[in-house]
């Protein structure tokens, strides 16, 4: 995981409550947003998400998914994997949740296998109070950004990439295991399963890699100084690439880097 930077404030159109004065400088509201409008008051008034296309679809709408494929970058919330195909996922589990089914601060990114792990898992930590919703206009009004207000009510196990930032928090094993000393990051590696082996087995293979590319430049020059800059080249390259936000795996690059661990198997060889 890694910290998500998402603008709160720009949300997709057919995300935005069916008020005029909340399209300003057009003469009518999108259909696109008076549609998702309709299923969302449907859905408060009934106290309860209904599980069907037309409702299910109304998250999922190409400005929904294009905000976020370039906010995520192809990649997974949890496990950053890059992906294909992925889910619009809830942070909040929408069955619960209800009136936060269309609300942009509610949805991320996640793989398929990520979004099936977390599922409805959503404990409470200690002192946490379930929050409910107040049927009012001026709270649909504000529906897109009332989850920082929830957490402090709440105060949730599961970690939102988008608002609480994993560095320091969780830690690796050179076998790509993930782990962290931290009751909630603990909570979310457990819940989603981002320690399963073939993400274990994908994180490790950078360091395998890395090994590989020191050993052959070692082998193919006999010159020390020709070994030294070749070596030189793969360490930036590395680097390089941990800073690259479309390469999966970035929280494990950088860790990689912070711990010294390319300096040790540059020694060991």
């Amino acid at each position: 995981m890694i910290k998500i930077e998402k603008d709160i404030a720009a949300v997709p159109s057919s995300l935005i409550p069916a008020f005029a004065d909340l399209f300003p400088g057009m003469a009518v509201i999108p259909r696109l947003s008076r549609t998702t409008h309709e299923k969302r008051t449907a859905i408060i008034d009934g106290e309860k998400y209904v599980d069907k296309d037309e409702y299910n679809n109304r998250y999922k709408t190409q400005d929904i998914r294009d905000a976020l494929i370039a906010i995520y970058n192809h990649k997974c919330a949890y496990c950053e994997q890059k992906m294909e195909r992925y889910n619009v996922e809830h942070y909040r589990p929408k069955d619960t949740y209800y009136w936060l089914a269309f609300s942009w601060d509610n949805l991320i990114m996640a793989c398929p296998d990520c979004n099936g792990y977390k599922g409805t898992h959503f404990d409470l930590g200690e002192g946490g109070t379930q929050v409910s919703f107040d049927n009012t206009e001026a709270n649909v009004r504000l529906i897109n950004r009332s989850s920082a207000g929830y957490d402090a009510i709440e105060n949730p196990k599961m970690v939102n990439p988008e608002v609480t930032n994993p560095l320091g928090q969780i830690k690796f094993q050179k076998t790509g295991l993930i782990e962290s000393d931290n009751d909630r990051f603990a909570y979310t590696i457990e819940k989603c399963q981002i320690d399963r082996k073939y993400l274990n087995d994908d994180r490790r293979k950078l360091l395998d890699v890395f090994e590989r590319d020191i050993r052959s430049a070692l082998l193919d020059n006999e010159d020390p100084t020709d070994q030294s800059n070749e070596i030189a080249i793969i360490v930036k390259k590395f680097i390089r690439d941990s800073k690259d936000v479309e390469l999966s795996f970035l929280a494990f690059r950088r860790y990689a880097i912070s711990t010294g661990w390319l300096n040790e198997i540059v020694k060991d060889l």
